[in-house]
């Protein structure tokens, strides 16, 4: 074999080997690139859901304090409508306690939509208080136990507010 051909061989060889190379390299930086790309994507997706999952307990916490407010705010309404009708130092309307009470009810009920269990057994024992206070016509002991179903419904509002995975 002479010279040239030789060289054009070895130029060949070369040039083929160059070529594999460069398609070799470029396979594995596209796969590279590839493979971190897959990664990234992951990445965003999970940070993503946890975003919409931290908003949404966001969201059932500040809906759980409006119910657990509205409920509060209904009772102290009723009470104080109550007990002004009771001593007789007000204007109101007989029928102004019952409209308190189903306000109060209404409060209640709406505690089924955001729970948990418990802060809705809290309200519904409450309401059972309020309803006796209406219904009994002696004052002896109904305050107290209203006082103590009240303090048992701010202890589960605030126990349920104190979780931090919320379902």
């Amino acid at each position: 074999m002479d010279e040239g051909k030789a060289a054009l061989y070895a130029a060949v060889i070369s040039f083929a080997a160059a070529i594999i190379g460069a398609a070799v390299g470029g396979w594995a930086s596209w796969r590279a690139a590839r493979h971190s790309a897959d990664a990234a994507v992951r990445a965003a997706v999970e940070q993503v859901a946890g975003q919409a999952d931290n908003e949404r307990r966001h969201w059932v916490r500040q809906e759980r304090r409006t119910a657990y407010a509205s409920v509060i705010d209904a009772y102290m309404t009723f009470t104080r409508t109550a007990a002004t009708l009771r001593a007789g130092l007000g204007e109101d309307d007989p029928l102004a306690v019952y409209e308190r009470l189903a306000e109060l009810g209404m409060a209640c009920k709406r505690l089924a939509l955001f729970g948990p269990e418990s802060v809705e057994d809290a309200a519904l024992e409450l309401k059972g208080r309020a309803d006796r206070i209406v219904t009994q016509r002696s004052e002896a002991g109904v305050s107290a136990s209203a006082g103590v179903a009240l303090s048992a419904f701010l202890a589960a509002c605030k126990e349920a507010l104190s979780v931090n995975d919320e379902d």
